[in-house]
């Protein structure tokens, strides 16, 4: 009887101080951080996609996600791009490039409510990517 309560109390003290419970942690920490880039690179290329029809020369002139989504943030429509400053977004090399392409862009037009819906899928890769 009382090796048996010894071996409880040891089990609940083992249980209760165990190392493996940070690993833990860590690992879920981890997989966490892992499943946001998954999940923000998915906007993003839905973004890039959804965009890419009214702007397509964008993709290859703005390839990082976030800078990519608060540009589009801050343009909206491609024919604000010569009148929107970007140079707290983009290098001024960078801003000149997207503002020569929107003026000769391939694109097509896009309703509002399109852009309301592209707008907020920026929100979110903006947001995802803050965290």
């Amino acid at each position: 009887s009382m090796r048996l309560g010894l071996a409880h109390g040891l089990g609940r003290y083992k249980l209760k101080f165990s190392p493996d419970k940070v690993d833990t942690m860590i690992v879920q920490a981890i997989g966490l951080l892992d499943d946001l880039d998954k999940e923000l690179n998915t906007y993003a290329m839905r973004l890039k996609e959804w965009y890419g029809w009214h702007f397509p020369e964008m993709m290859k002139i703005v390839p990082d996600n976030i800078m990519y989504a608060k540009t589009v943030q801050k343009m909206g429509f491609r024919t604000k791009c010569k009148s929107t400053d970007f140079s707290d977004i983009l290098g001024e090399d960078l801003e000149q490039e997207v503002k020569d392409a929107a003026e000769i862009s391939m694109g097509t037009e896009i309703s509002p409510e399109d852009l309301d819906n592209i707008l907020m899928l920026c929100e979110q890769v903006v947001e995802l990517g803050d965290y």
